[in-house]
């Protein structure tokens, strides 16, 4: 076995299945039931597979010193590939409240709301932990100036990824946190969309919470995130063309056919194994295509509306935000990075199954105790919210 090996993906995929039914159970945690449910399955194979690519990375981070690309067509692709299928959800399902708030108008206060009730909690519980291993790892000792400090920490209230005092957080994290700010981006854009695509008309004061929110994320992309920041950006461009789609006469149909399947599955062969890794915008139509299929309702032969499946992304942005640290603390608080660098692939593979397991009952908890509470408050935020600040 070599530490790009494909043998232990299913293993390990069938294992997070089996641990996340009694888990959730435990904890009272439904598996979603919504309008798009192979969407809900597909989310956390993709915040799984987030994991999987870092898993590798970080052991050729260990030994050659370099953190970059595995040198693997599939493990490379299962990162920033999944990243872009994440965008184009987002996209979609954003248009498509765009799309019918047509007809039933869009509560502009109750989206932004909720979107902040969905990302800010858990991404301040994540900090919060970074702000602790910061001061573990450096011994609570000041190694630049107050000023430096907070201006960092300021950085990372903005999704930006500075070093803190010293200590590379983007390592600890895995470099996760710019696609939030792409998120954002493209939140504070949707009602510039609504008005001039579906005819919506948001208030002055709304357009202009939109429009700050807009020129704050260009700052903080053009900042911190320059390269590749159209290419990254052309991902939400397949969710809204499917939106579009998957609402034309007989799609569904079509897309939930067994032979949409063997096509969606002959694309990501081809995305992932034929187009160089590197050849970014051909690996994204044939994404695209794929999305389309399975916005339509493709369960990629039942795979996506397993009970299993829809759990694991029910807690999708637990495992995104919190896999890195967790790799990070395995290998520098519980094992030791020296310990690590020495293990055979098989050896570093059992470890990643045992790290695996350990996430999921984790981020079951975190969803649990931090997402869900926050997620069921966005009706009576959005009420108080409104009495102060009419809309």
């Amino acid at each position: 076995m070599t530490p790009v090996s494909l043998l232990p993906i299913i293993p390990i995929l069938i294992l997070i299945g089996l641990v996340v039914l009694p888990v959730s159970r435990l904890l009272g945690i439904q598996a979603p039931q919504g309008k798009y449910r192979t969407i809900d399955g597909l989310r956390g194979y993709l915040a799984f597979f987030v994991f999987l690519h870092h898993s590798v990375v970080w052991y050729y981070f260990l030994h050659t010193g370099s953190w970059s690309f595995p040198p693997s067509a599939l493990y490379h692709h299962l990162g920033p590939g999944s990243v872009s299928f994440f965008f184009m959800i987002t996209a979609f399902l954003f248009f498509s409240k765009l799309m019918d708030a047509r007809e039933k108008g869009i509560d502009w206060s109750k989206l932004y709301i909720s979107r902040f009730l969905r990302i800010l909690p858990l991404y301040f519980f994540l900090l919060i932990l970074l702000f602790l291993i910061t001061g573990i790892v450096t011994g609570w000792k000041l190694n630049e100036s107050p000023s430096q400090l907070l201006r960092h920490i300021f950085g990372w209230l903005l999704f930006m990824e500075p070093n803190l005092n010293g200590v590379t957080l983007r390592l600890v994290i895995a470099g996760v946190i710019w696609s939030l700010a792409f998120e954002w981006l493209f939140y504070f854009s949707l009602p510039f969309w609504g008005l001039l695509l579906f005819r919506l008309k948001p208030s002055a004061m709304v357009l202009l919470f939109a429009a700050a929110g807009l020129a704050l994320f260009v700052w903080v992309i053009y900042s911190f995130y320059p390269v590749m920041a159209w290419q990254r950006m052309s991902a939400f461009i397949g969710g809204m063309l499917a939106a579009y789609v998957v609402k034309l006469p007989g799609f569904r149909e079509t897309a939930s056919h067994w032979s949409t399947t063997i096509f969606i599955i002959g694309l990501l062969y081809i995305a992932i194994f034929i187009i160089p890794p590197f050849n970014y915008p051909f690996s994204l139509l044939c994404f695209g295509a794929c999305f389309l299929g399975i916005a339509g309702g493709n369960t990629l032969f039942g795979l996506l509306t397993l009970k299993a499946s829809r759990l694991l992304g029910q807690i999708s942005y637990s495992i995104y935000l919190l896999h890195g640290l967790l790799l990070f603390s395995t290998y520098n608080f519980v094992i030791s990075f020296r310990v690590v660098q020495q293990l055979s692939p098989q050896n570093y593979w059992l470890m990643i199954t045992g790290i695996a397991v350990v996430l999921i009952i984790i981020c079951c908890i975190t969803y649990r105790f931090i997402e869900k509470p926050c997620l069921e408050a966005a009706d009576n935020a959005t009420k108080r919210i409104k009495q102060i600040i009419p809309t």
